[in-house]
């Protein structure tokens, strides 16, 4: 089964700073399409990379060197307050000044998506989450240089 999983954090508060203190963001089943689709923010990052969700939860091997190679994206979310794509509005969006979220990703030759999300406490606009599209190419690059290996072993 397919997993969004943290591999870092860092905010404000302490227990923001480790990916071992998270409350409920270390690991995210990616089991099918229908789970993924109660999970506004993750269902909308998908599609703003540019992906199908189904591509992301049964990666079709023969089509993975097609996705690896054209898909980079931003996701973005000019505002966060009282968007549908951010659900916890009360005990983050709004206590925490959440403005604006922005990310970037794409697809591994190995089938598995990879994404940086940003949640921002300025307004950042369109022309600017343009910007951090460079980031998903030099991003995977990084990613690529580290053998295929478990992660936590």
């Amino acid at each position: 089964m397919k997993f969004l999983t943290l591999l870092a954090s860092a905010g404000v508060k302490p227990e923001w700073n480790g990916r071992e203190s998270s409350a409920g963001h270390q690991a995210i089943p990616l089991a099918s399409v229908q789970i993924v689709q109660k999970a506004p923010m993750i269902w909308q990052l998908i599609q703003q990379l540019g992906l199908e969700v189904a591509t992301v939860v049964e990666p079709d091997a023969a089509l993975m060197m097609d996705f690896a190679r054209r898909n980079f994206n931003v996701f973005h979310v000019p505002e966060a307050v009282g968007s549908p794509y951010l659900p916890d509005q009360a005990d983050f969006v709004i206590p925490f000044g959440i403005h604006s979220v922005v990310g970037f990703g794409g697809m591994l030759p190995s089938g598995n998506l990879f994404a940086v999300i940003l949640f921002s406490r300025v307004h950042l606009s369109q022309e600017t989450a343009k910007l951090f599209k460079p980031l998903a190419i030099s991003a995977k690059l990084a990613i690529l240089s580290y053998p295929e290996a478990k992660v936590f072993a």
